[in-house]
């Protein structure tokens, strides 16, 4: 409940709209109390160990904002102009002359704020002119602070007794002068570091502390929007999953295996048999006491798919979408759907997300490495790891650096009790061999020819493989003559410049031909994937049909790939073996243009001769037997460094001993929001439309114009003088382009040596 007068006789914490609505510091306080408890009671610990953690927590959160009580900061909430100093640091004085402990005192002073990377001097957090002390003398601008805080102590005494009695620690409710908490804090951070001075337990409990009173504040200020008003929401509890239905028909033999494995598990079966239901299966049974569940996916149009497919099961409450275009995904879904949701609603989703909210969440592999590589809101997960399971689907599809970060990261959670899966259509024998290495014990399944259901299943023929001499553009009129014979065609290329000149060329001979590629806005590409509920004549597209959408096209053309890629791209042909015959599949042996992008020409040379070498009709197996064929000597020397580079990283390998409360490391955000190797760029002629979108407040609407373009692309756009930046909207304008809702963003053919995928 939020106070709408404006009452000078109370404290306020924040500012909930732009009417003027404020809540109280007891309001808000008394709240994120509220969520903490939650939070504590979903946590998979023992129950001596969340009494402790509770004990401490209810007295962060009690102290977290006192600080806000300076006439300054409460001024600000009436101005709307920020106060230009750290209440936290205020608060965590308060904290200091209570005695409590240094656990305690550090989370709140750090809530908001991180300190350096070393993790040596606490004060890092501060601006200096805030550090209460310098050369031993209490600083002006600190002296001012606390002047301004005790101005407004006989009404903050009155909040903090409301606090006190809500958390049932009268005691608390001292009389608290400024000469104390001058002296309590000073004296406090003067004979504070963290590595030098604390066990790796004590560490690691203040990081644990620190992540759920961050996620507890976090959660307490999201305000979704509810039928035009708005409401706080509360931490669901962890269900047992076991209570669900997930799959509706009489399992698979490998499904059955997957729902008996205890433990580690490797999991191999084609695209389209249920391997996500055996995933789910195997989820049910390995979950612990409030264990949480992870599905991993290498892209973001694969996670949507999923969070779909979860939410259908599981139910909206338990199920959260995270990457870096979440609020923009939801705020799509709402609009598609039959009730209309808002922008804040979206915002307010997206927010939660990301803390310790939702017992299910659909994400990709760099998520994960943000906690594990120590990127922002690191701390949170150390309280989910315990009894969860962590599903990594298509980590064959992983570049080598990835794949070995994950495998780092596999090892930190497995020693932490957590239980991992690892789930793929093809799997070459020496991954398996590597991850095997890496977890002793990990059990293997895939479909078994002595399981009647599973025999069915490896000995099914979906596909007729066909190679085609010469490439895509030579065999134009092929595809289109081919076309009359299927009620659908699905033909994919290794590059966007390529997808859209086969489209030009393909629409002016077959009418309904529609294109799908990353480099439209994420307006138009929602819009074209939505669309795709029927099928046309043509689609041509690119690597964002392999692993994204649940399609089912009656016959392919495709450019020469790894085997793993055109395995990806024949399971969204025939998927479900609907067609009385297996469906024709044609593999061009030559590629249209630059020959060793996107993939390794030897590769994609050794992958079409080693197919080529089959059956014309293929049977699942015999596409696992070629795939080992393929990959039989490994990665190359270069791709083993860099698994070997990730494998060891150093921070990751020993987390331990570099586990340093309250910092992260802020390279990865930017890794990770990069969505390796892609910048977000806005097309000139859309200009006028984002800026309109933006002074009315429509941010995500304007995001959802931006392209996501290859940083290599953006690098020689750059150099070329047709990028132009403007930093204080954080956007990079790209002149000189044609974008069309038809077509997307077409580049000037001398950058078409790379892809945006």
């Amino acid at each position: 409940m939020q106070t709408k007068n404006k009452d000078k006789n109370r404290i306020y914490a924040k500012s909930v709209d732009d009417n003027g609505q404020k809540e109280t510091l007891a309001e808000h306080t008394k709240h994120d109390i509220d969520v903490c408890r939650l939070l504590v009671q979903n946590l998979p610990f023992s129950p001596v160990k969340k009494k402790r953690i509770l004990s401490d927590l209810i007295l962060c959160v009690a102290l977290h904002d006192i600080g806000k009580a300076a006439t300054g900061f409460q001024t600000s909430l009436d101005t709307r102009r920020p106060w230009g100093h750290r209440h936290e640091v205020l608060s965590a004085a308060v904290a200091a002359y209570l005695g409590l402990s240094d656990a305690i005192v550090f989370t709140v002073l750090t809530h908001h704020k991180t300190i350096p990377s070393d993790g040596q001097v606490i004060y890092g957090c501060l601006e200096r002119k805030e550090i209460p002390y310098h050369d031993k003398d209490l600083t002006k601008t600190y002296k001012e602070m606390a002047k301004q805080w005790n101005d407004n102590l006989p009404l903050l005494m009155e909040e903090w007794r409301e606090i006190c009695d809500y958390i049932g620690r009268p005691d608390l409710a001292k009389t608290l002068g400024l000469a104390q908490l001058s002296e309590s804090i000073t004296k406090w951070l003067q004979r504070w570091t963290q590595t030098k001075d604390f066990s790796y337990k004590e560490r690691e409990y203040f990081s644990l502390l620190r992540g759920i009173m961050m996620s507890s504040d976090h959660i307490a200020s999201a305000f979704l929007s509810q039928n035009g008003t708005t409401k706080n929401y509360l931490p669901r509890h962890i269900p047992r999953f076991s209570n669900y239905n997930v799959i509706s028909y009489n399992p698979y033999g490998f499904q059955l295996g997957a729902a008996k494995a205890r433990g580690n598990l490797i999991l191999r079966a084609p695209t389209g048999s249920g391997k996500t239901e055996a995933a789910l299966l195997w989820a049910m049974l390995n979950q612990g006491y409030n264990g949480r569940v992870f599905y991993v996916l290498p892209n973001q149009a694969s996670i949507n798919a999923m969070y779909l497919r979860l939410l259908d099961i599981f139910g909206k409450d338990y199920v959260g979408l995270l990457h870096s275009r979440t609020a923009s995904v939801l705020y799509s879904m709402f609009e598609s759907d039959s009730y209309k949701q808002d922008q804040r609603t979206a915002w307010g989703i997206a927010s939660l997300v990301r803390e310790m909210f939702y017992p299910i969440r659909v994400c990709t592999p760099h998520q994960i490495l943000r906690y594990s590589l120590q990127g922002k809101g690191w701390e949170a997960i150390l309280s989910e790891v315990q009894h969860s399971v962590f599903i990594f689907d298509e980590i064959h599809a992983y570049n080598p650096h990835l794949a070995g970060l994950t495998m780092a990261t596999v090892r930190y959670l497995i020693a932490h009790k957590a239980r991992v899966m690892f789930l793929t259509a093809t799997l070459p024998t020496f991954l398996r061999w590597k991850i095997e290495t890496e977890i002793p014990g990990i059990q293997f399944i895939e479909p078994s020819y002595n399981n009647p259901s599973d025999k069915k299943i490896l000995e099914q023929k979906r596909h007729t493989i066909e190679p085609v001499d010469g490439d895509i553009m030579d065999n134009i009129d092929l595809i289109a003559r081919q076309s009359a014979n299927a009620k659908s065609t699905l033909v994919v290329c290794n590059h966007v410049t390529t997808a859209q000149e086969v489209y030009h060329k393909l629409k002016d001979k077959v009418k309904d031909t529609r294109l799908l590629h990353a480099r439209f806005t994420r307006k138009d590409r929602n819009y074209k994937e939505r669309e795709l509920k029927t099928l046309p004549k043509i689609l041509v597209a690119t690597q964002v049909v392999e692993v994204s959408l649940d399609i089912d096209f009656e016959q392919g053309f495709t450019e020469p790939a790894p085997i793993d890629a055109l395995v990806q791209r024949f399971g969204r042909i025939n998927r479900k073996a609907r067609l009385s015959n297996p469906a024709p599949v044609h593999i061009f042996t030559k590629q249209q243009r630059d020959v060793d992008k996107p993939y390794k020409r030897e590769l994609c040379d050794l992958s079409v001769q080693t197919i080529g070498g089959l059956p014309s009709q293929v049977t699942e197996e015999e596409l696992n037997q070629a795939a080992d064929k393929v990959y039989g000597s490994g990665y190359s020397e270069e791709d083993e460094r860099e698994y070997n580079t990730g494998l060891n990283y150093e921070k990751l390998k020993h987390f331990n001993k570099y586990l340093t409360a309250g910092t992260n490391q802020n390279w990865i955000d930017e890794v990770i929001d990069k969505q390796e190797g892609t910048r977000e760029v806005l097309p000139e002629q859309l200009e006028p439309e984002y800026s309109s979108l933006r002074k009315v407040g429509k941010i995500i609407e304007s995001n959802d114009l931006l392209v996501p373009v290859n940083s290599g692309i953006v690098a020689k756009l750059f150099k070329d003088n047709q990028i132009i930046v403007y930093k204080d909207r954080d956007i990079w304008i790209l002149k000189d382009c044609r974008y069309s809702k038809e077509v997307g963003l077409e580049l000037d053919g001398g950058h078409t040596s790379y892809i945006a995928i």
